[in-house]
């Protein structure tokens, strides 16, 4: 099931299914349910304001082939005419008159830790975290043959990875701003490598990053995330 969290203009925070995603970037939506999963509604996954940009959605897993710059989702949703049209309504639309979403009001175990086991999972992580661009690492720890990572990603939410059994790294634990990195599968697990960022003082802090690709090898990789 494609689900995330959804963030609303309190700050408060609720987990509903996804039925549908269109990635345009700052024009980019969804279709989920309300807080109270009697409604349907698309709502902007950006908030745009003159100071403040706001994230309204954190896509936890996706099971959609993003294809084109339209809605992608299930067919019954993105097919369905009526339904888009009674969305234009800012209030939402009452399930009854679509009992085909009865079927996804169930509440939503979140893991606590989600484990990345294939692209689509690395995908998914580096959507969220906008591929660590302009991430921040605020923690750092070495737990027997794990290192655990906390990432400030500057983009509405705290993201902490936990790299389990190493099999190699070389990556100093200040690395600065992360500009660049990626996430990949490999025949032994996975690789995280930082491939361009910036060192020295950033936001009063002297990180002494030193120069090359940090990277880390690993069997296996989970993470958890924290609104902000």
């Amino acid at each position: 099931m494609t689900y995330g969290i959804i963030k609303k203009k309190d700050g408060s925070t609720y987990v509903s299914p996804i039925f549908a995603l269109k990635y345009v970037g700052w024009k980019s939506e969804a279709i989920v349910f309300d807080e109270t999963f009697k409604k349907i509604k698309k709502i902007k996954m950006w908030d745009l304001g003159f100071r403040k940009i706001n994230r309204n959605i954190f896509v936890l897993e996706n099971d959609f082939d993003i294809i084109g710059r339209g809605f992608s989702g299930y067919d019954w949703v993105i097919n369905d005419k009526s339904l888009f049209k009674a969305l234009k309504s800012n209030k939402g639309v009452s399930i009854e008159k679509f009992p085909l979403f009865k079927d996804y009001c169930k509440n939503i175990c979140v893991p606590k830790f989600i484990e990345i086991k294939n692209e689509k999972d690395i995908a998914t992580l580096e959507n969220v975290a906008f591929g660590f661009h302009d991430s921040l690492i605020c923690e750092y720890e070495e737990r027997g043959d794990s290192v655990v990572i906390r990432f400030d990603t500057t983009w509405g939410c705290y993201i902490t990875v936990t790299f389990d059994g190493i099999i190699d790294a070389d990556f100093n634990e200040k690395v600065g701003l992360i500009l660049d990195s990626e996430i990949k599968k490999t025949e032994d697990g996975f690789s995280f490598k930082v491939l361009d960022g910036f060192a020295g003082w950033i936001d009063g802090c002297d990180y002494n990053a030193e120069m090359g690709e940090p990277y880390i090898k690993c069997k296996n990789i989970f993470w958890q995330i924290e609104i902000a």
